[in-house]
């Protein structure tokens, strides 16, 4: 429209300019400069016309094309859950609020997820009440998941609140709608363990039996941990079987159980506690005898030490029914006791005397007696009856059935060779991976055959001495004053301060059970007891 009104408005100029020219000066010379300036004329408005389209062009195009709008800053929910659970990593209870409250106010979808960060800050902070409230928040929001559950029944543990750990496992968890997962066991039963409750974490297995729950290793490792730390007290035999049936222990060499179970991220190794093994054999207890067994643990050079006193105060360093046939403690006419084992006659802790056999079977043999050589010979079978030593000077001995070992009397003793703790070891090395899995998910950075090698050298250096006598004593029957002063236990852990001594008992008869640990020649619980010799456990 308007490029039609500027043609028009041209041809009316042109034509008035030419019609002025014409009027005015009209002749044929000025003919040419007409032509000239209408032609000029005619140029001028073909411009005009031209410039007029590309300008409306222009505009149609800057109409079409919207102005540009000032960027919108897109509000990310993901990174502020990654700020969030940084803030929760480096106990940065303030930050980590913050950013929840900038997803709230976004008008975001809130998750279980963002409530459970918020709730590992407080944890990670060590405020225990602000948790508790801040748990209330969550249940108020029904946003409350089993993993919230989780974090406030670790926390209220690692404070020594089980009763509260407790409450919230068996009430809370319950009315809000949720089922216990045997991780929430396992927590507070490792809480109990550690603090030697007994009844407590029995009725605790119960439950979780009850519930279908299946005892994994860690629950293994917490009872294992119980057992070993309920130190000077009775247990009852039949409680303490039950609590071993539930749990499957299955005592192997040494009393340890080689059981490695798969529901963790690494193998755990499970030992079975040391107890397991005494009642065990206290069920073939001849003469309803109180069953003892001793552990002694420390380095090789200290075991080594320890064996040569055991020796002295008369332990065989072999099984009374495994080693040769003079092997044992024998009367003389005289009244000395003495022990044969081996080529070496001990007389007392300080004097011996070498023994040389006549004959393959080691029926026979000759001795210096009293300054001069006399053979003897073994008279008797065991099958038959009780066997006898006769000497060709006239001398008889024969086989103490119990024999003295400082103020105690034993029988039917044995001890074993000195062997590593290959489950102290194998121990070790979990914790050492596991460790290594929290710090970095590439562990070391290196190829898993070279980590592999690396792990299998660690350990903690561990060496083991095993004893297993019958006796009349029962430490439970026995004064604390009494006890102390004429306890072969006591005697050998003075005599060797830095080793450690435990000892476990179990009578069928009064149908109790028990253990000690002695360190330097005094009684202490589990934790100093195995921070003094170094030993690890999982729990």
């Amino acid at each position: 429209m308007f490029g039609s009104i500027d043609i028009a408005i041209s041809a009316i100029v042109v034509s008035a300019i030419s019609l002025t020219t014409l009027s005015s000066g009209w002749s044929w010379a000025n003919v040419g400069n007409d032509v000239k300036l209408i032609s000029i004329a005619i140029v001028a408005c073909w411009m005009l016309v031209r410039f007029r389209s590309i300008q409306s062009h222009v505009d149609k195009k800057k109409e079409s094309v919207q102005p540009p709008q000032p960027d919108v800053v897109q509000f990310d929910v993901n990174k502020h859950i990654e700020l969030m659970k940084k803030c929760a990593w480096e106990r940065n209870i303030g930050g980590a609020m913050r950013s929840f409250r900038s997803i709230k106010q976004s008008g975001a979808c809130l998750s279980s997820l963002m409530f459970n960060t918020v709730l590992q800050a407080c944890v990670n902070c060590g405020n225990i009440q602000a948790a508790e409230d801040w748990m209330d928040e969550i249940k108020e929001a029904g946003m409350v998941d089993e993993c919230s559950f989780n974090i406030l029944i670790k926390a209220l543990v690692t404070a020594c609140t089980l009763e509260k750990a407790y409450k919230v496992l068996m009430t809370d968890m319950k009315s809000a709608g949720v089922e216990p997962s045997t991780a929430a066991f396992n927590e507070v039963l490792c809480g109990f363990a550690r603090e030697g409750r007994f009844e407590e974490s029995y009725s605790l297995l119960d439950r979780m039996t009850t519930q279908g729950l299946q005892p994994n290793s860690i629950t293994l490792n917490a009872i294992s941990k119980l057992f070993n730390s309920s130190t000077g007290t009775s247990q009852r035999i039949q409680s303490v079987e039950k609590l071993l049936s539930k749990c499957n222990f299955a005592v192997g060499v040494h009393g340890v159980r080689t059981c490695i179970s798969s529901d963790t991220l690494l193998p755990v190794p499970v030992p079975s506690p040391c107890i397991a093994s005494v009642i065990s054999s206290a069920k073939h207890a001849k003469r309803a005898l109180c069953t003892h067994g001793v552990r002694l643990s420390g380095s090789l050079s200290q075991m080594k030490a320890t064996q040569r006193t055991l020796q002295q105060q008369g332990f065989l360093h072999k099984s009374e029914g495994g080693g040769w046939p003079l092997d044992g403690h024998w009367e003389t006419d005289r009244g000395f006791t003495v022990v044969v084992e081996g080529k070496m006659v001990r007389w007392s802790a300080r004097n011996a005397s070498r023994l040389r056999y006549t004959r393959h079977d080691r029926s026979t043999c000759v001795l210096t007696l009293y300054g001069e050589a006399a053979h003897g010979s073994l008279i008797g079978h065991a099958a038959d009856g009780p066997q006898t030593l006769r000497w060709d000077n006239g001398d008889v001995w024969y086989p103490c059935d119990g024999r003295a070992i400082g103020h105690n009397i034993l029988f039917s003793q044995t001890m074993t060779k000195i062997y590593r703790d290959t489950m102290q070891d194998e121990m070790y090395r979990a914790r050492a991976r596991a460790t290594l899995m929290c710090v970095s998910k590439q562990a070391l950075h290196m190829p898993s055959v070279f980590e592999d090698a690396i792990t299998q050298f660690l350990g903690n250096d561990l060496y083991c001495i095993n004893i297993c006598f019958e006796s009349r004593w029962n430490p439970s029957n026995v004064d604390e004053d009494e006890f102390s002063s004429e306890d072969v236990c006591v005697s050998i852990s003075r005599r060797h301060p830095r080793i450690g001594l435990r000892h476990y008992w179990a009578d069928y008869g009064n149908g109790l059970c028990g253990q000690r640990t002695w360190v330097n020649g005094e009684e202490l619980d589990d934790h100093c007891f195995c921070k003094h010799v170094g030993a690890v456990s999982w729990t």
